[in-house]
């Protein structure tokens, strides 16, 4: 076979909307149960399940049976595994302030939390597998996050206006010299505020907002939010020295290594690399580890910028990043409109958004409803879609 419609499992995490995914689904909503994600790949804390197979395996066991056939060149990026994980998120609260390492980075913190005899399952593990994370969120209505560090002079001014200034050692040579090392210094001082400093550092950011001492106002609201869901936190204060990103239908963000972020709000498709090692500076009951942290962040003003899909075709487009693990496509096709591939190579799932499609290869056939998926095995060959619809794709770029 080369065509295998997929059952996906969700994630009821607490930040998750309580109707967003199951009204894609088409099912009634649970007030009471957030569903945060659906992921849609072969995961080992969540595979997808292949229907009409015997004995209702996973993609996961699949593909373990013969890694070079369903993931062809795939199957070295990964040790065998599928390099990507597709996800449709809904955040109603905000996620975690995090980064995540690069290649080189995660197989060294692996190697190192092996040494020490850290069980792979411990909450105070940072790194559970030897690869990087890089991750792509697509948003499909608005979708706010925090990414990256702001510009100095943003900074300083920001931590001036919430009144920090006289909260923090490290504000009045980063405010003179607006140097890296100095920002290295103030940074890691803010996620690293506890008891009594964190405390008057909290009530001096209230004190500014109640007398509105001259903050952005969507910067001042996000730091109203954050106090709402996380109030003894240092990582309330991440709006004063993150940017305040806004996505529209369509939009992406790209995070590489090392680039702090945290998802405030809305719905997106998100595509990452298959690991697991994600560092915390905020926001959660989890590990955080404001050391280990610091070895992977990348201190310098963000230069990313938000990515739309470039056109490869009357009906297809496709989100481009540097990413090696991953390559997000989206078509939309109309009518009794068509496309399709000669050539196929390469892994792929495919996910319905909206309306419903037929997907043909090797001979085979399947139609896909809203918010159903499929996986392709990289041997399908020639690969064609049809319907009313709008699709997406993960699958690996080109040059792999």
């Amino acid at each position: 076979m080369a065509l295998y419609k997929l059952s996906n499992p969700l994630k009821h995490y607490a930040w998750g909307s309580p109707d967003y995914i199951p009204r894609l689904l088409g099912t009634e909503p649970d007030p009471e149960l957030p569903v945060a994600e659906m992921w849609m790949g072969a995961h080992p804390a969540g595979a997808s399940k292949l229907f009409a197979v015997e004995g209702e395996i996973s993609l996961r066991e699949l593909i373990a049976r013969d890694p070079d056939r369903f993931l062809g060149h795939g199957a070295k990026i990964a040790s065998g595994e599928l390099p990507f994980l597709l996800k449709v998120l809904a955040v109603r609260q905000p996620l975690s302030l995090q980064a995540h390492p690069s290649g080189i980075q995660a197989r060294l913190g692996f190697e190192r939390e092996n040494s020490l005899g850290l069980p792979l399952d411990s909450p105070r593990r940072n790194y559970r597998d030897p690869r990087p994370k890089p991750e792509l969120i697509c948003a499909l209505g608005e979708f706010q996050a925090l990414c990256g560090f702001r510009p100095y002079p943003q900074i300083a001014h920001n931590l001036h206006r919430a009144g920090l200034d006289a909260c923090l050692n490290s504000y009045a040579p980063f405010a003179k010299h607006m140097s890296r090392n100095w920002f290295q210094r103030l940074a890691l001082e803010l996620l690293s505020l506890r008891g009594d400093q964190l405390k008057q550092a909290l009530e001096a950011l209230k004190a500014s907002l109640g007398r509105d001492a001259g903050l952005d106002p969507s910067t001042a609201e996000t730091c109203r939010n954050l106090l709402n869901h996380h109030p003894g936190d240092p990582g309330v204060l991440a709006p004063l020295y993150l940017n305040l990103v806004t996505l529209s239908p369509g939009e992406a963000l790209f995070l590489e290594a090392g680039v702090p972020h945290a998802y405030l709000h809305g719905a997106g498709i998100e595509i990452m690399g298959n690991s697991d090692n994600v560092l915390r500076g905020g926001l959660t009951p989890k590990h955080v580890d404001v050391e280990e942290l610091a070895r992977i962040l990348d201190f310098e003003p963000y230069a990313g910028e938000t990515i739309t899909p470039s056109a490869d075709g009357p009906f297809s487009s496709t989100y481009e990043t540097s990413a090696r693990e991953f390559e997000l496509r989206k078509i939309s096709l109309g009518g009794d409109w068509g496309m399709g591939y000669d050539d196929w190579q390469g892994p792929l799932i495919v996910f319905c958004g909206e309306g419903s499609t037929l997907v043909e290869s090797g001979g085979e056939s399947l139609e896909l409803k809203k918010g159903e998926a499929a996986f392709v095995t990289a041997d399908s060959g020639y690969l064609h879609f049809a319907g009313d619809c709008q699709l997406w794709l993960a699958t690996l770029p080109a040059q792999n």
